[in-house]
Parts: structure tokens; C-alpha cells; sequence
């Protein structure tokens, strides 16, 4: 069942993509579990459509939750939400999917996201530094075309100051690193995200990592292939 909610914010975070945040009654919960999404429901020219997102904020969050859109120059979903201003109901219902998760679970999770596809990896991050005995480690590798496409830079520098979390960053239309700020010139790398790439981030891995893969279909299969390539087996990654 769609339930209305309110949009409280809209933050625009680049040309085309939009931080959108809902109300929530009281200090309620929208009681997701980590990597769960919700369906989002619109109708545009008579025509109804649906899309899942993922909330990026954490699934103890109370009195809000807040979503990650991208905006298509077609597209239906995309007409509709570009319309969306301060105070809109929107209809959602979920929520749906997850990965399951419990502290120490695995030594370490390597993160392979592409563009919004970091949105399920914010919730489970926040929620291993929120647990001072969760000592899980984590490599996040965020691909964006540009250094202005990075989504979420603050929250994700902030987590990076935690002892068990890195930040990597690979861009494929930026021209050189001397055009990134200092602190961002180290942990990232220009071009495309390859077998090479990926098996030098499992090397680095401080434990044997579990994978976790968040991007457009091509993306995910792109990342499949590749570790397979290098010897993983089904088991040992989780594709959202």
C-alpha cells in the first residue's frame, strides 16, 4: 500500500541530481532494515509509473528519511519528479529488498558504486561507526564522471576520519589531479574502474573482503565479470 509523505527540502546537488527530504510523523522511523529500498509512485500524462530508491540516511533515523534522485532529460519518473517542490505529497510504499547485516559480520566490505548507486552504502557505513563494537573495515570506491559529480563529499570525508573506513574515488571525465583539492588528489584515481583497478583495491584490503555492487545494470554486470575474473566466487559479493 503507497503511503503520502511530505517533502520537507529539496538540495540540489549537481546539474541533475536532487537530495530530497520527507517528514516522518513524531519522531517515528520509516524501520528499514540496511540496503532495503522503497517505491516510489507517479503519474505523469495519465500514465502511472514506479521506481525503487534506496534512502540514504541512517535506518535509525527518526523524524525524516532522505532520498538520492537523478535526473533524466527523459523519462518519465524524471518528468515527474522534476516538478516536485517544498511541501508536495509524494506516494512511497516498501519497504523491499535488503542486505543482510549484523556487526563483524565480515572482516572487511569493499564497496563498487557507480553515481547514485552509493546510496545503499551510506546507511550501512554510518551504521558500522555508529556501533563502537562493530570494527568491521571498509573500502568505499565511488566512480563519477567529474570531482563536481562526487555525491554526499561532506558525509563521506567525515566517515573517512573513522579508523576502519577509506574513501576512494575513480573519475572518468576529470583531466587531471592537480584540479582536485589536496586532500582528495591521493585517493583517487582518473579513467575507468578495470579488473586491474579492482583487484589492486582487494590487495589493499586490510582482511579478505565481501563486495558489495550499487550501480546502473551495466555497471553491475561490468563489475561481476570482473571479479569472477580475479576469483571471486557468488558468495563472496552481494549486487543491489
Amino acid at each position: 500500500m503507497f503511503m503520502a509523505f511530505t517533502i520537507s527540502s529539496v538540495t540540489q546537488l549537481t546539474k541533475d541530481t536532487y537530495q530530497y527530504t520527507f517528514k516522518l510523523p513524531g519522531n517515528s522511523s520509516l524501520g528499514l532494515r540496511l540496503g532495503q529500498h522503497i517505491v516510489l509512485r507517479g503519474v505523469v500524462n495519465g500514465l502511472e509509473v514506479q521506481r525503487a530508491y534506496t534512502p540514504i540516511t541512517p535506518v535509525n533515523a527518526e523524524g525524516f528519511f532522505e532520498v538520492l534522485i537523478k535526473c533524466y532529460k527523459t523519462g518519465l519518473m524524471s518528468q515527474y519528479i522534476k516538478s516536485w517542490k517544498t511541501e508536495d505529497t509524494i506516494f512511497w510504499r516498501g519497504p523491499f529488498g535488503g542486505f543482510p547485516y549484523t556487526a563483524n559480520q565480515y572482516g572487511e566490505l569493499l564497496m563498487l558504486t557507480s553515481g547514485t548507486g552509493i546510496a545503499p552504502m551510506l546507511p550501512i557505513i554510518q551504521y558500522i561507526t555508529e556501533n563502537e563494537d562493530d570494527e568491521t573495515f571498509v573500502t568505499l570506491v565511488g566512480c563519477f564522471r567529474t570531482f563536481e559529480n562526487i555525491y554526499m563529499k561532506a558525509l563521506l570525508q567525515e566517515q573517512s576520519r573513522f579508523w576502519n573506513i577509506r574513501t576512494f574515488y575513480v573519475l572518468s571525465q576529470e583531466q587531471s589531479l592537480k584540479n582536485l583539492p589536496w586532500s582528495f588528489q591521493d585517493t583517487t584515481h582518473l579513467g575507468r574502474i578495470n579488473e586491474n583497478l579492482i583487484k589492486s583495491m582487494v590487495n589493499s584490503c586490510r582482511r579478505q573482503p565481501f563486495v558489495l555492487v550499487c550501480g546502473s545494470v551495466t555497471f553491475n554486470e561490468d563489475m561481476e565479470k570482473c571479479l569472477k575474473a580475479i576469483g571471486f566466487e557468488k558468495e563472496s559479493y552481494f549486487i543491489f
